[in-house]
């Protein structure tokens, strides 16, 4: 007499519990791998912003003419470096400041620097609804959000857009510019950044 094997309905309802809370282990673990990514892609496109305005302002800066560079002078300055605020004065060996003046060389070359431009400045400039009041006013994560503004020949052009801070810091002939970020993932953690670059300015 043969005898059939088979699973019982206990046996398929214990195999369909197993299998359904490993499908639920493995989709949770999906969820957060995804969520991860996600968060990571906010800070990426961020940062990649950040280091694209960099390279701008670099391309700006490599020309420039280190005579005529210039930075926005503070109350601190006067009266040893300037005779008021607000204006602009010598830079001074290896100090930071976040606004500058400076014309460039016509040419690439330093042979070529005796045509210069126009004065041309670098600033930043506070974003619509922002204050400098070292807040984040639109819960963005951005302290004091602002963009980096030239005066190029009488036009306002903005080269980097959601700084927190931007300094060109001139130590011998050597520019070093930084500009600070910042990006607020969904899990409501805010991940601050810098991009740097350092020129050699060639043109006197």
């Amino acid at each position: 007499m043969n005898r059939q094997s088979g699973f019982t309905l206990v046996e398929l309802m214990l195999v369909a519990s197993l299998l359904s809370m490993v499908l639920a282990a493995v989709t949770s673990c999906l969820g957060a791998a995804t969520t991860s990514l996600n968060l990571d892609d906010k800070v990426a496109v961020a940062m990649e912003s950040l280091q694209r305005s960099i390279v701008r302002v670099s391309q700006v800066m490599r020309p420039c003419s280190i005579s005529s560079y210039r930075v926005m002078s503070t109350a601190a300055d006067v009266p040893l470096y300037a005779t008021a605020a607000d204006e602009w004065m010598e830079p001074i060996d290896g100090d930071p400041r976040p606004s500058i003046q400076f014309r460039s060389a016509t040419g690439e070359l330093s042979l070529n620097a005796a045509l210069l431009t126009d004065a041309r400045s670098l600033r930043l400039q506070l974003e619509n609804g922002e204050t400098d009041n070292d807040l984040d006013d639109d819960g963005d994560g951005i302290i004091d959000e602002a963009r980096l503004i030239m005066d190029y020949d009488g036009i306002p052009v903005a080269m980097a857009n959601n700084v927190e801070a931007a300094t060109f810091t001139l130590t011998g002939r050597l520019l070093t510019i930084e500009l600070r970020s910042a990006a607020r993932p969904r899990d409501g953690s805010v991940q601050r950044f810098t991009a740097r670059e350092t020129l050699f300015l060639r043109n006197n």
